[in-house]
């Protein structure tokens, strides 16, 4: 480690490795740390740990030094864990910011042995001594971003919703994979890992031929993994007036990203995609089915405020069983789906028509 000491006691190039091996919408949130730790100490050496395939979220990332992926499949995933502590603890990190709330990461920051470390105190049994906790609880009127923040904020100072907000880097090939797609389209997002996050196929080929009688001539693009072609054709294949283009794996991730800063609109479950729009400063709707914007996981603050990003659901207080747990399942543990059905796609419509002065072609990167 280095040893002269700089600003908060830190050397001034102190190596900093940030942890979020969650899924990939919460790696995308965790870039806001980055963002506000790289402006206070731009010359601070950091390094990230995500799930394995949401490394590809920082490529060629202008602030990192070191990606990590954990591939979290299998009983072999504890192995893997301890060659990512050997690799962590060769990094000779001066911190770790650790917002992983399970043992994993907390017996991983222990291994790595920081001068400092941060965590949730929800996972403190593990936790290096040195830890600095945060306090987490669901639902208590903050965004993820804000909650995230706590961990820094004694160095970087308190959270501001416009200036402490998730970011990504698309390179320039990035961008050139994007110009294979039409500029200034609509963007819609209809997969997601969980079923019940899912809002059903119908409701989106409703919207998309909603949106289509009202704005003849613009490209509507359903984006998705590899996996999820079956669902993007089922779409596509019930739209009446619409001819939405698929996007099944057809870009990777900051491709996506990329695409999606030429586009006018995104339209996303409570999933990656979502965050990903919010990272790129595209205005989008977010649509909640089993869970809930109050959790915090909805649009970002900010662009909430400025009427650029709108969350959409059927309020908790209208659905006695609402919300029926935080990351949803595989099928609705009530049998009836009624937060997915019963939200019709007129009341997305009525939010995108909201969406503050949308642009109306292409966005420069």
């Amino acid at each position: 480690m280095t040893t002269s000491a700089g600003h908060h006691g830190m050397p001034p190039d102190a190596r900093v490795v940030l942890l979020q091996p969650a899924f990939l919408g919460d790696a995308v949130l965790s870039t806001s740390l980055l963002e506000s730790w790289h402006r206070e100490f731009p010359g601070h050496r950091l390094s990230v740990l995500v799930r394995q395939g949401a490394h590809r979220l920082f490529d060629d990332h202008p602030y990192l030094e070191h990606v990590l992926g954990w591939d979290r499949r299998g009983f072999a995933k504890y192995g893997r864990l301890m060659t990512l502590a050997g690799q962590v603890r060769r990094l000779k990190p001066d911190g770790i910011i650790n917002l992983h709330r399970y043992a994993s990461m907390a017996w991983l920051a222990r291994r790595a042995r920081p001068h400092w470390s941060t965590g949730f105190s929800e996972g403190s049994r593990w936790q290096p001594a040195q830890t600095k906790f945060v306090a987490h609880a669901w639902g208590d009127g903050r965004h993820e971003t804000e909650r995230n923040h706590a961990h820094i904020a004694p160095w970087v100072g308190p959270w501001t919703a416009a200036g402490d907000r998730p970011r990504l880097h698309p390179s320039a090939r990035h961008h050139a994979a994007a110009d294979e797609w039409p500029q200034g389209a609509l963007i819609l997002a209809p997969a997601s890992v969980w079923a019940t996050k899912r809002w059903p196929a119908e409701q989106w080929a409703s919207l998309a031929d909603a949106w289509a009688e009202r704005q003849p001539g613009q490209a509507i693009i359903l984006i998705g993994g590899g996996d999820d072609k079956a669902l993007l054709d089922a779409i596509a294949g019930q739209c009446q007036s619409a001819q939405p283009m698929t996007c099944a794996g057809g870009l990777d991730l900051l491709g996506t990203a990329a695409l999606m800063s030429r586009s006018t609109m995104v339209v996303s479950n409570d999933s990656a995609p979502l965050h990903m729009a919010g990272a790129m400063d595209v205005p989008h709707v977010a649509v909640f089915c089993s869970t809930t914007a109050g959790f915090g996981f909805g649009a970002l603050p900010h662009m909430v405020d400025t009427r650029s990003a709108l969350n959409v659901e059927i309020e908790p207080s209208q659905l006695a069983c609402k919300p029926c747990g935080p990351h949803g399942h595989k099928e609705c543990p009530a049998g009836h789906f009624k937060c997915g059905r019963e939200l019709g796609f007129h009341r997305v419509l009525q939010a995108m028509e909201g969406i503050s002065s949308p642009p109306s072609g292409s966005r420069t990167p």
